[in-house]
């Protein structure tokens, strides 16, 4: 027998062809990104950067990369001071005063308004998630002074989203985050109410009446 010897090649290994992803995927992941920032996992910079990357990524493989480090979908926030959800149906709901707000909160409206003024109040860590799931409804955020706020993730299907606001700090104490989707809807920031505004529109009222 001659020297040569046959050495088979192992058959090559077929690597899975890439995946595409839809809206639902993409939503899936920015949900995981908020429970991180819920739980102190990621900082306002790292959210923000990975939303991003988020709205752009096309494949499976790049969203698993965003999401490689983090807990997986089950590990949410379950403490009843961390995330509270407020649920209705048409009127309004008005939060106010003195109240600690949720590092996590849901607002679920149909046909009608919330008002929520955080200016007084406490809060249970330096970043608050607000999810929002709203159709023919609007939402009146008050936040306190230095407070900052992040709309880029709020999906508006027929209306607006505004922060009102003069020389609003990017990166404020709380920062809050807001997310979610409004349809026929809007969302309004403002500040603190100023001192006597609504004395003096009584006033007023009242002068024209005499």
């Amino acid at each position: 027998m001659s020297g040569f010897e046959f050495h088979p090649q192992a058959p090559a290994q077929a690597h899975p062809a890439p995946v595409r992803i839809s809206d639902a995927d993409r939503n899936g992941t920015l949900r995981r990104l908020h429970n991180a920032v819920a739980l102190g996992l990621l900082d306002i910079d790292e959210f923000e950067d990975r939303s991003m990357r988020v709205a752009t990524a096309r494949m499976r493989d790049e969203l698993d990369a965003l999401v490689d480090d983090l807990p997986g979908p089950g590990a949410f926030v379950t403490s009843a001071t961390d995330h509270l959800e407020l649920r209705g149906v048409m009127g309004s709901l008005k939060r106010q005063g003195e109240w600690t707000v949720p590092t996590r909160l849901t607002l679920v409206r149909r046909m009608g308004s919330v008002d929520l003024d955080l200016t007084h109040a406490r809060f249970a860590g330096p970043i608050v998630v607000i999810e929002l799931d709203m159709k023919f409804g609007s939402l009146d955020l008050r936040l306190p002074e230095g407070a900052s706020v992040s709309l880029d993730d709020v999906e508006v299907i027929v209306g607006s989203a505004h922060d009102h606001r003069v020389n609003q700090p990017a990166e404020g104490k709380p920062h809050v985050v807001l997310t979610g989707k409004v349809t026929w809807g809007s969302v309004d920031i403002r500040g603190p109410r100023r001192k006597g505004f609504g004395r003096t529109m009584a006033e007023r009222a009242l002068r024209r009446l005499t």
